[in-house]
């Protein structure tokens, strides 16, 4: 083992700081790869009419064609809500309770496949935690009352034109700063 002692009497530090040169370049990086609340959100299916879908009593349930976001379980204040989910369309933000009801998931497994969600409920309503909400650019509806009473929510955006989106009071209670899309 070697041991070092430093006697200092008399000592000066100094630093030569430089300019460092800095460009910005367009990234082909998909932010939505990076999405930390990604996994904590609970999509439920919806049919080619885009309604949710229940669970039978017996038989085949229907073809899923999209999915709807109706919950989230997570402590990542900055949600990301992507525009697809097991490569459909993610188009609404919905309340859908119990989640029993639907066919409803969380995440997916390590093949891919959707992680069935039956668990507490998890509704976006009431969250306290959230203090932003980005919407991937295929939803176009958000459920009445669906962010209502997000005390902390104070930023949401939708990467959509303000045209293709339908969120008559899904705020109620507050009132975020809403950001659309540049047509």
């Amino acid at each position: 083992m070697l041991i070092c002692t430093l006697f200092c009497t008399a000592c000066t530090t100094s630093a030569a700081w430089s300019n460092q040169n800095t460009e910005t370049k367009n990234s082909d990086v998909n932010v939505t790869d990076f999405n930390g609340s990604e996994k904590y959100i609970v999509y439920a299916a919806l049919n080619a009419s885009g309604e949710l879908i229940r669970r039978p009593a017996e038989g085949e349930p229907e073809a899923t064609v999209y999915y709807a976001v109706v919950g989230y379980t997570g402590q990542v204040a900055e949600l990301v809500i992507p525009a697809k989910y097991n490569n459909k369309n993610v188009t609404k933000v919905l309340i859908a309770t119990p989640y029993s009801d639907y066919y409803c998931y969380r995440d997916v497994d390590s093949s891919g496949a959707p992680i069935s969600y039956t668990g507490n409920d998890a509704r976006l309503a009431n969250n306290t935690i959230v203090r932003s909400i980005a919407f991937g650019s295929n939803v176009t509806y958000v459920g009445v009352g669906v962010c209502a009473e997000m005390r902390n929510l104070t930023t949401v955006y939708f990467d959509h034109v303000q045209a293709g989106i339908t969120h008559t009071n899904a705020f109620l209670g507050i009132s975020p700063t809403i950001t659309y899309k540049a047509a």
